[in-house]
């Protein structure tokens, strides 16, 4: 009996691991090029870095779709999010563009990743000896890999990959990279900074597996405007059921022609705020109206009970 419940035991404990180490939904926002240095005509430098970096995107997707630790969304159906929540204004659509904190949450993505292509550039090693000159190239690929906290936009990991590729260059032999071979390199550069990222985010997920978070919405009295957390742009109001951790946050709001908003507050439940806001131009009429009657309420649950309010 005693064998039997310690291998009951064993099982379940098997089990709750499995559960525990549930894949990490992930989305890739961007790929940059942020190289300096420009490349060797023969070595690559034909090639158009940006168009180079673009290709990152392709690469780092195809990676991660082949690790466990991840479900990869359809960067298609993020973008497509993004641009469905354009902002409005009077009916008319605004310039600002929604946050992709915001979109990550409705994909319920736990991460969202960006690259950047940090070097793509040559060093060259010449040999001059019993009268014969040799050059030795060495092309190298460096990319970076970030990860942001689809709850509050931190990094909460980094990594990166280099790959390289050497050549000889003499009088009669003369080398000349192609595009494939460039390519391979951006591969092999990628496939160096995968695991890095994923042991990360992996190790930080467990960590963080247990930390609560509530769920704010925010109103104004002149919707739209926009909404800040922590000084990172989540959305614009009217907000709705906006993850965040939970604790002390600095909640700003503020729009054109009005007065930005900024509160401290400690969130401790799944809360509403209404923020009043005044415009920047104000008859004296207006304005006494507006401080007497101007203040933040946070209320918590149906129905409203003020349990925070700032004069």
């Amino acid at each position: 009996m005693k064998k039997w419940i310690a291998l009951t035991s064993i099982w379940l404990t098997g089990v709750a691991l499995t559960v525990a180490a549930q894949p990490l939904r992930v989305a890739v926002l961007e790929f940059q090029d942020q190289t300096g240095m420009r490349s060797d005509q023969r070595l690559g430098g034909t090639m158009e870095r940006g168009s180079l970096a673009e290709r990152g995107v392709f690469m780092l997707g195809k990676h991660l779709v082949n690790q466990e630790g991840f479900v990869l969304i359809d960067r298609r159906d993020f973008l497509d999010q993004m641009e469905r929540m354009q902002y409005f204004d009077s009916g008319r659509p605004t310039p600002t563009k929604p946050s992709f904190l915001h979109v990550a949450q409705a994909l319920r993505a736990d991460a969202v990743l960006r690259g950047s292509l940090i070097s793509f550039s040559p060093g060259k090693r010449i040999v001059n000896q019993g009268g014969h000159r040799a050059e030795f190239a060495t092309l190298s690929v460096r990319v970076a890999l970030e990860a942001l906290d689809a709850v509050d936009g931190a990094v909460i990991a980094v990594a990166d990959g280099v790959a390289q590729t050497q050549v000889r260059q003499t009088a009669t032999l003369q080398t000349e990279l192609g595009e494939d071979e460039i390519l391979n390199l951006l591969d092999k550069a990628v496939a160096n900074a995968v695991p890095e990222l994923e042991r990360t985010l992996l190790a930080r997920a467990e960590a963080q597996r247990d930390r609560p978070t509530v769920r704010i919405s925010v109103t104004t009295t002149s919707d739209p405007a926009l909404v800040e957390i922590d000084g990172i742009l989540v959305g614009t109001t009217p907000l709705e059921d906006f993850e965040i951790y939970k604790g002390d946050h600095v909640l700003t709001v503020g729009k054109p022609g009005y007065r930005d908003v900024t509160k401290r507050i400690l969130f401790e439940h799944d809360s509403r705020v209404e923020v009043p806001m005044l415009r920047t131009e104000l008859t004296a009429d207006e304005l006494k109206e507006v401080l007497e009657s101007m203040r933040m309420h946070v209320f918590l649950g149906e129905p409203g009970i003020v349990v925070h309010r700032l004069d």
